[in-house]
């Protein structure tokens, strides 16, 4: 199973996390829209740098 766990706070800050695995279609539709979403964020902070800042952080084990 997938679980998506999505976290608002007071302030309206939203925290989305997603782990496991599932069928392959739905892992792959999961993966896909997450994904998308980060390139598209990523796209967008490089056409307006003074508004957006996207980090992508390693996970340490």
């Amino acid at each position: 199973m997938t679980n998506v766990i999505v976290t608002i706070g007071e302030d309206g800050y939203m925290k989305i996390e997603a782990a496991g695995h599932a069928q392959s279609v739905v892992c792959a539709a999961v993966s896909t829209s997450l994904q998308t979403s980060v390139r598209f964020l990523q796209e967008l902070s490089e056409q307006f740098p003074e508004d957006l800042q996207v980090t992508i952080k390693q996970q340490s084990d």
